[in-house]
């Protein structure tokens, strides 16, 4: 019994031992990172230069997947990339995007008082006969409110009064209000801009239409025509309205994923990958949705390869690769595209991060994957204190490029997210800005919050590169 006892003893104190080097080498990998992440920071918080994407939205205008400037601007970011040096640039051609045209659109009251209306069409939607619809309108507040009038609904233009909440579920009236309008025997649907604010600014966006179901033409209103709507219909006056929308899909075109990569060393082959998408639609600059979110990540990506390159800082084991999506706003082709030429790869690639909610104030990443990876994710998180983005939120990413069936659940995901996106607290809606800007004429270089850009780099390069650095077994856990 002795000697069993004896046995016994020592084998706990090897495991603990054991334990105890483990969480040892945890600590003091994540310490001899301190230094470096702190290098990276400074570097990025004093050194970017925001050069590259005024210079692409001034000079491009939108990035509208078919437009002039869309193509332009990729040529421009490519030759960029050349000229700064990455160890792999590629420009991965995309094919298979819907080509929708917007052409001339306009919504005009007739009744009671002649009213010109600022409007936008939205993606995807029929058009208009040539000669227009002129209709009576009926306004609705929700599914159940348009079901409980369905019977009035036959050749009018059903409007959408829906008050904006939160994306993902106001969103749902912009993607299926026109079909299930059609239902009914509408002629066309307009639907209230999903945004928090409303300086008489209209937002776009794209619309579904269901199987089987007619195709009606669909455009987005500001929130103050909207609510107009709702007063007239509620007093009993009728509001009679002219709608004229050239909208045309033709025949599918192509574009291109861009890649920017610093190659790792002893895993070389191994992925960290930070992307955020280069087009945008075809109002405004995009700016914020996505020029700050794909800046970030070019500009991350292009800080580690100078420190790199320079002797500054070690090459990480890991690749950092950067990818700057196509065709996010209507299709999201590019993130297909790359999901099934990069299929065998996948599991190779350690985690993607997206940034695509605005880059106002980042308070740190949402992450989906297993806890192996998770704890390093929170060790390097601990090094972004400094910069206000150390907040891990697990369970929760929000990027349509990576997470929503394109390189999740095969990849771990992660997103950058920014105060802003949403409203905090929910009921105050002045402080979702993103919303205020989203798909519309004022998404440009004055909607941008350099400093908040400034602190996504920052955040995005120290990240990755501690991740891509990381001596842990990061691919374990994978189903």
């Amino acid at each position: 019994c002795l000697i069993w006892w004896c046995a016994a003893v020592m084998a706990m104190r090897a495991v603990a031992s054991a334990l105890c080097v483990a969480v040892l080498c945890v600590h003091v990998c994540v310490g001899d990172y301190s230094t470096i992440a702190k290098q990276i920071m400074a570097e990025a918080i004093s050194s970017t230069n925001f050069t590259k994407i005024e210079y692409m939205c001034d000079t491009f205008g939108h990035r509208y997947v078919g437009s002039v400037g869309h193509y332009a601007a990729i040529d421009w970011m490519h030759d960029t990339m050349i000229e700064e040096k990455f160890d792999y640039v590629y420009q991965q051609p995309v094919d298979g995007i819907i080509n929708w045209v917007r052409g001339n659109e306009f919504a005009e009251m007739l009744w009671p008082r002649p009213y010109s209306m600022n409007i936008l069409g939205l993606g995807n939607s029929v058009g208009t006969p040539h000669d227009g619809i002129k209709a009576e309108i009926l306004v609705v507040s929700s599914w159940d409110d348009l079901a409980n009038k369905s019977s009035l609904a036959r050749g009018k233009i059903v409007v959408y009064n829906v008050p904006y909440t939160v994306y993902h579920d106001t969103v749902q009236y912009r993607a299926y209000g026109a079909s299930n309008a059609a239902k009914y025997g509408a002629v066309a649907a307009l639907v209230r801009s999903i945004a928090s604010f409303s300086l008489q600014s209209p937002h776009t966006g794209s619309l579904n239409y269901l199987p089987n179901i007619t195709q009606i033409p669909s455009a987005a209103i500001t929130i103050e025509d909207a609510e107009m709507f709702a007063r007239f219909q509620s007093r009993g006056q009728r509001v009679v309205l002219s709608l004229f929308m050239e909208a045309k899909t033709y025949a599918p075109i192509s574009s291109s994923n861009l890649i920017a990569q610093v190659n790792g060393s002893s895993m070389a082959d191994q992925i960290v990958l930070i992307s955020g998408h280069l087009d945008s639609w075809d109002v405004g600059q995009g700016a914020m949705d996505d020029g700050g979110g794909m800046f970030s990540a070019w500009e991350a990506v292009r800080l580690l390869n100078v420190l790199i390159k320079s002797g500054q800082i070690p090459r990480p084991r890991r690749s950092i690769r950067a990818v700057l999506w196509t065709n996010e706003e209507n299709g999201a082709r590019g993130a297909k595209t790359y999901n099934s030429t990069y299929w065998s790869d996948l599991p190779n690639h350690v985690v993607a991060m997206e940034s695509d909610t605005g880059n106002f104030d980042p308070n740190g990443f949402g992450f989906t994957g297993p806890q192996a990876l998770l704890s390093v994710v929170q060790q390097a998180a601990a090094l972004l204190a400094p910069i206000g983005t150390g907040n891990i939120t697990s369970g929760s990413t929000d990027g349509l490029d990576t997470d929503n069936g394109m390189l999740y659940p095969t990849v771990p995901c992660m997103t950058l997210e920014t105060n802003g996106y949403y409203a905090s607290p929910p009921t105050d809606l002045m402080t979702a800005l993103y919303f205020f800007y989203h798909h519309s004429h004022a998404d440009t270089i004055t909607a941008l919050n350099y400093d908040g850009l400034r602190r996504s780099v920052a955040a995005y390069a120290t990240m990755s590169y501690v991740i891509a650095d990381s001596p842990n077994d990061l691919l374990a856990g994978r189903s």
